[in-house]
C-alpha cells in the first residue's frame, strides 16, 4: 500500500485533532506529518516536510485556504489538496465546477474515503488551473466549469456549454467555444448545473443550456439548440420547461 504522507491546515485546534483522529483510526495507509492553524504555518511546513496531500481548511482568519497557492511557484506545487469546507450550496457547486476534491464539515468517514478513493498522488495534475477556476467562482466572477477528457483539462465558460448528453458512462458536451468533449462523468455528475445556472434536464439523457434554445416542437417532443443540434423533450417536462422561459422573461 503506498503511503501517503499528509499535513492538515484549520485554525480550529478540535477541527484539526478531529480529523488526524479519523485518519489515524480509519486510514492507515495516509500519515499525519504535522497539522498547522493558518496558511503561513503550512507554508513553512510544506517546504520543510514536502507532503503529498494537504487536508486544506477553506474559511481561515488572516489568508484564506485558496491563497495558499499564490506562496508557491509552478514547480513547487508536488502536492495534492483535500479542502475542508462548511456545507452551503454554493460552496458545492463551485467545488463540482472546478473539479476539485473537498470534505465537508463536520468531518464524516465516508467523506474522506470519497476523497481520498479519488485521490492520485502519482498522477501530474493541473492543480493550479483547477484551484484558480474554484476561486474564481467562489469570488463569482465569471463562471466556468473545469471538464477533464481522457487526455486534455479544459476550462470552459458554463455560458459556452450548448447541451450535455448521456452516453453510458460517459457525457458528451457540445460547446460553443470547445467542440464536442467526451467526459470520463455521468450526465447525474452534472445535474448540480440546474441549480447554478440557465440549465435544465429536458429528457434522463440530456441537460441543455436555456440560452441556447433555438425553438421547440411541442408537437414532436424535440428541442433545437444554436448549434442546429436536436435535443428530446420528455412529455412530462414540456411545462416545465414553458414555464422556465416564463420566468426568464
Amino acid at each position: 500500500m503506498e503511503l501517503i504522507k499528509a499535513i492538515i491546515v484549520d485554525d480550529e485546534p478540535n477541527a484539526r485533532k478531529a480529523l488526524q483522529g479519523l485518519l489515524a483510526e480509519n486510514f492507515e495507509q495516509v500519515q499525519v506529518l504535522a497539522d498547522c492553524k493558518d496558511v503561513p504555518e503550512a507554508v513553512k511546513t510544506i517546504n520543510k516536510l514536502k507532503p503529498d496531500l494537504v487536508f486544506l481548511d477553506v474559511e481561515m482568519p488572516g489568508y484564506s485556504g485558496f491563497e495558499l497557492l499564490d506562496f508557491f511557484d509552478e514547480q513547487q506545487i508536488q502536492f495534492k489538496i483535500i479542502f475542508v469546507t462548511a456545507y452551503s450550496d454554493y460552496s458545492l457547486r463551485a467545488f463540482e465546477s472546478s473539479a476539485v476534491d473537498y470534505i465537508l464539515k463536520p468531518v464524516r468517514l465516508e467523506h474522506v474515503a470519497r476523497a481520498l478513493k479519488k485521490l492520485n498522488i502519482e498522477r501530474p495534475g493541473n492543480e493550479r488551473l483547477q484551484y484558480q477556476v474554484l476561486r474564481d467562482n467562489f469570488n463569482q466572477l465569471e463562471k466556468k466549469i473545469v471538464l477533464q477528457t481522457s487526455e486534455t483539462i479544459f476550462v470552459v465558460k458554463q455560458e459556452d456549454i450548448i447541451y450535455m448528453q448521456a452516453e453510458g458512462s460517459y457525457t458528451k458536451i457540445f460547446t460553443s467555444s470547445h467542440g464536442v468533449l467526451t467526459i470520463t462523468k455521468k450526465l447525474m455528475d452534472f445535474e448540480y448545473l440546474e441549480t447554478d445556472g440557465p440549465f435544465f434536464r429536458t429528457h434522463r439523457s440530456y441537460l441543455v443550456n436555456l440560452n441556447h434554445i433555438k425553438k421547440v416542437d411541442k408537437k414532436d417532443f424535440v428541442v433545437i439548440m444554436s448549434n442546429e443540434g436536436e435535443v428530446y423533450l420528455a412529455q412530462d417536462k414540456k411545462n416545465q420547461l414553458l414555464d422556465k422561459f416564463t420566468n426568464q422573461v
